[in-house]
């Protein structure tokens, strides 16, 4: 039998020794990013609990590595970068692949253009990264 709390707590450990995926944002913010990424890592863990440590390792490793990617891209967007259209279709594009890797194929995701409306409120200066970061939350949750 597993031990699924083993995995999960290797999880929440990784994710929060990585402080340069964080750094970039302020400590609500980062607090929030932390969570949602130990949240993401723990519900893929829980999936494995009928493998062995070598096929859990196969199966999660590339995702929880889509997961500290997803992390910083949307810390780094929270804090006010990607200022440039172009760089928000290539933000939206990445973070896209990097969600379907995550949460797999079936999960239904948001269109290009739901996702563009959301990535292009980073302009409204009334948004603080946590706002962003909780709208991105909900933006995915909806539709997953």
């Amino acid at each position: 039998m597993a031990d699924i709390s083993a995995r999960v707590q290797r999880v929440v450990e990784e994710m929060m020794g990585n402080e340069a995926l964080l750094e970039m944002l302020e400590t609500e913010a980062a607090t929030e990013m932390l969570n949602w990424g130990i949240e993401m890592g723990t519900s893929l863990v829980k999936k494995t609990d009928d493998q062995d440590d070598l096929a859990a390792n196969l199966t999660i490793l590339p995702r929880l590595k889509e997961v500290r990617q997803a992390m910083r891209s949307i810390g780094n967007w929270a804090a006010g970068k990607y200022t440039d259209a172009s760089s928000r279709v290539e933000l939206r594009d990445k973070l896209l692949e990097r969600f379907r890797v995550i949460f797999g194929e079936r999960m239904i995701l948001p269109s290009a253009a739901e996702f563009d409306a959301l990535l292009n409120q980073a302009n409204d200066k009334k948004n603080t990264p946590y706002q962003l970061i909780l709208k991105l939350k909900e933006l995915l949750e909806t539709k997953g």
